[in-house]
């Protein structure tokens, strides 16, 4: 008999294609289950056209999606970069876009490196390239808000519907933040102060703690946005779409309505403001008695920047509210060594650029350590015990919820991080299970160090990406067996969803994996607008620095190639190996080294080297590098 399994037969289905670096998503509408389409399988498709899909399993039950045609495109117009192609002019909307499109009718005038909107004159389907014509001139490349022009181009930010707030609506929402109802509790009179970045626009978070008999209550205040945007009306149904807010140095594409988000929902200090509050009582050793959830009125004393608690902590300045700063500064750490218990701790890094400047923080957010752990920790709690209190409503009422989710290591990932731990670590790799304690205490011995943020670096991209389900499966990252978003309503479609869980008003459970699928698509589009706006910015930086000497560290290998980290702007590029001196490599067995065979060259991962530009790729936004 013959005992070989045959491949399952093929699905096929219809969906609009949501593109993500060189590849794009498709949900099959039936079951809500999620594919990756590879760059090789678009067949010409663009972001967000409606596509039909073949579903493919291999003998090894490996699923693969194609698309087999595009139905219908999403649309005529785009944000374009002008560029040369074999004597042509071409443009380019982003990187590796699956459909070329050359300008056959340059109206504008418009030149090599212009930013520019264009109109598509013919698709030729059967053909590999499309005609366009330009149509206006948006900015020249040498313009220092071209990049942000191009990435809220290129992510559709400004074509998002926009909802603008009348008069008569806006006395409405004021008439109903006096007007608070006879059941929501007075906190007013209880010391309250919110914690932000010096740049933060709007205030969804606040923090009260009081001191008690049997320990601590901790207020943890959330803005009240379910009271003003009702299930279905016209702002929901627009922050549906949005699903986030996006956050640029030029600007702000608020999820909500300006007046809401700055504003009647924000926390802003001096001013009565509705909440839903988390109170959670604690013992002195800071674990938890009980909560309750609850609609409130609270009034912040001060808005605190981040800098200016950390002074406060330090004791280089003062502050009407440092006996409560203290207070949570010791819950909090008292929390968080709890939690790296079983969760993982990974380094701050971030980059920034106010014009075309650049901003190293990552000495601020050592020194600011304190302040951030202080929301971080308080945000991660009320985050947990919110995912408690759905699962409890699930349990008892056989529903679905809203979970933030993050699967553990594959097989895989999980045998490559040991090899890592166990090569900086100069030992063996270790048999045992992988433990967030063991992946901690590697990362601590490089505390303060130049290696700290790269080998967080190095770590987090061999894990899993967290993602919004119907269904909990618990967070790997931070050690919780229970997650969900509950304290960003103004900013994440997803919280305003959960806060209507919390309260029982969502009516209509059905709409909820179509939601958690958009949540999904929106948290992954302003991740990489975030993303390629500073990439853009690090190219362009690195591009003026000329033949200058830069340090990388090398973070991946591969037989054709090094990947490496530029220390200053913590870009990601590539080494060729055949620009390496020249030898025949090969890949070491646990693949943590690329060794010449003659020369006995080693490049290991983690090893610094000084590099210069060999190659900076502004369309695709890839830099190669060679070593110096």
């Amino acid at each position: 008999m013959n005992d070989i399994k045959k491949t399952a037969p093929p699905r096929s289905f219809v969906s609009k294609i949501n593109i993500t670096d060189k590849g794009g998503f498709v949900t099959n509408p039936h079951t809500f289950e999620e594919y990756y389409v590879s760059h090789v399988f678009l067949k010409g498709a663009l972001d967000k056209d409606t596509v039909k899909v073949r579903i493919s399993e291999t003998k090894q039950f490996q699923s693969t999606a194609k698309i087999e045609r595009v139905l219908s495109r999403y649309t005529q117009t785009f944000t374009a970069k002008l560029f040369a192609k074999k004597n042509q002019l071409a443009a380019s909307i982003y990187p590796y876009q699956s459909k070329p499109i050359t300008i056959k009718e340059n109206l504008v005038n418009a030149s090599i490196g212009d930013l520019v909107k264009i109109k598509i004159i013919d698709w030729r389907e059967n053909h590999k390239t499309a005609y366009a014509k330009t149509l206006s001139i948006i900015s020249s490349d040498s313009d220092v808000g071209s990049d942000f022009l191009f990435i809220s181009g290129r992510y559709g930010l400004d074509d998002l519907p926009i909802i603008k707030i009348k008069k008569k609506e806006q006395v409405k929402y004021e008439s109903m933040l006096t007007n608070q109802s006879t059941n929501r509790v007075d906190l007013t009179e209880i010391p309250t102060i919110t914690i932000d970045p010096d740049t933060a626009r709007d205030f969804d978070d606040a923090l009260s703690i009081e001191k008690k008999k049997y320990g601590y209550d901790l207020y943890i205040h959330i803005a009240d946005v379910s009271y003003y945007v009702k299930e279905g009306d016209l702002v929901d149904k627009n922050a549906k779409i949005r699903a986030n807010s996006y956050y640029f140095p030029e600007k702000v594409f608020h999820m909500l309505p300006e007046i809401l988000s700055t504003d009647i929902c924000s926390l802003i200090p001096g001013k009565n403001r509705l909440a839903f509050t988390l109170k959670v009582e604690m013992d002195t050793s800071y674990s938890i008695i009980k909560h309750s959830f609850f609609e409130s009125t609270i009034n912040s004393n001060e808005r605190l920047t981040y800098t200016e608690v950390s002074k406060v902590l330090q004791g280089s300045s003062s502050s009407h509210h440092s006996e409560s700063l203290n207070m949570l500064n010791e819950l909090t750490i008292s929390l968080k060594k709890k939690r790296l218990n079983t969760g993982l701790s990974f380094t701050h890094h971030e980059t920034v650029f106010i014009g075309d400047q650049i901003s190293n923080i990552n000495s601020n957010l050592t020194k600011e350590e304190d302040s951030h752990r202080i929301v971080e920790e308080c945000m991660l709690i009320a985050n947990k015990i919110a995912a408690r209190e759905i699962i409890g409503f699930s349990k008892k009422n056989n529903l679905i919820g809203v979970f933030r989710n993050h699967d553990i290591p594959n097989q895989k990932n999980e045998i490559y991080i040991k090899n890592i731990i166990a090569k900086f670590s100069k030992k063996r790799s270790d048999s045992k299970r992988l433990t967030a304690k063991l992946i901690n205490e590697f990362i601590d011995k490089y505390e303060g160090t130049d290696l700290q943020n790269i080998i967080s670096i190095i770590l987090i991209r061999r894990m899993n990406k967290a993602f919004y389900s119907t269904k909990n499966i618990g967070h790997y990252g931070l050690g919780f067996d229970e997650y969900t978003h509950f304290t960003s309503p103004i900013r994440r479609y997803a919280d305003l969803v959960v806060h209507r869980i919390l309260k029982q008003q969502l009516n209509n459970l059905n709409t909820l994996p179509e939601s958690v699928i958009i949540c999904n698509h929106g948290e992954r589009k302003a991740k990489l607008a975030s993303r390629d706006y500073i990439k853009l910015k690090s190219l362009k930086w690195l591009d003026r620095q000329g033949d200058k000497t830069f340090q990388g560290i090398i973070i991946n290998i591969k037989p054709s190639f090094v990947t490496i980290c530029e220390t200053v702007t913590e870009i990601i590029g590539f080494i060729d190996v055949k620009t390496l001196p020249r030898d025949s490599y090969a890949v070491s067995s646990n693949r943590l080294a690329l060794v010449g065979k003659f020369s006995k060259n080693r490049y290991e991962i983690g090893s610094k080297v000084d590099i210069k530009i060999d190659k900076i790729d502004i369309l695709n936004q890839n830099v190669s590098f060679r070593i110096q």
